[in-house]
């Protein structure tokens, strides 16, 4: 549900096509080469730009 919060804030990069939401491989591999060099299991809470009352950090 993270994912979902975050992709619908902007806050997390996907591409949404007929109501199906793809998520670009960059940011599964960025997840990953984090998970295997820290060797530990990784909160996608992580991944996600701050928000700001609801705007992006760094938006403006």
């Amino acid at each position: 549900m993270t994912i979902y919060r975050a992709v619908d804030e902007g806050a997390f990069p996907a591409i949404r096509t007929r109501g199906r939401i793809s998520i670009p491989a960059k940011a599964i591999d960025a997840m990953e080469a984090v998970a295997i060099s820290e060797m530990r299991a990784v909160d996608s809470s992580e991944f996600t730009l701050p928000m700001r009352n609801g705007v992006e950090a760094g938006s403006r």
